[in-house]
C-alpha cells in the first residue's frame, strides 16, 4: 500500500464515515472492514483505502490491463478526483510530496548508517 499525506485541516472530513462517503461517490458500492474500505470501478479491478489518521491514508489499486480504453480513462479520472477530494492535493502536489518524503527518508537512513 502506498501512503498519501492529507492536507492539514482537511483530515477531519474523512472521519465518521466521510472517507466511505467520498469513495461511494466515485466508485459506487464500498465494503468496509474497520479502517479499510474497498471497491472497484470499470478498469479499476480493486481499490483499497486505509484510513490511518487525519494526516495519512494508504491506497492500493489493481487495474485491468485488458479493459477498454474508455473504461481505463474513466477509472483513472475517477481515481484522481477521489484522491484530490480526500487529500486536498492535486496529482502534481501528491507526486511532489511523495518525492520529498522519499528524500527525507533516504537522508535519515544515510545518517543512521554513518553513525553505525
Amino acid at each position: 500500500m502506498q501512503s498519501f499525506e492529507v492536507k492539514r485541516g482537511h483530515g477531519k472530513t474523512l472521519e465518521n464515515g466521510g472517507l466511505k462517503t467520498m469513495m461511494k461517490e466515485e466508485f459506487g458500492e464500498i465494503v468496509e472492514d474497520g479502517n479499510l474500505f474497498s471497491g472497484s470501478f470499470k478498469a479499476l479491478k480493486s481499490i483499497k483505502v486505509e484510513f490511518v489518521s487525519i494526516t495519512e491514508i494508504k491506497v492500493e489499486t489493481e487495474t485491468d490491463n485488458d479493459a477498454a480504453p474508455e473504461d481505463s480513462l474513466e477509472a483513472h479520472q475517477a481515481y484522481n478526483r477521489f484522491m484530490q477530494s480526500v487529500t486536498s492535493f492535486n496529482a502534481k502536489q501528491r507526486i511532489d510530496r511523495a518525492k520529498a518524503k522519499a528524500k527525507r527518508e533516504a537522508k535519515a537512513a544515510a545518517e543512521k548508517e554513518m553513525k553505525s
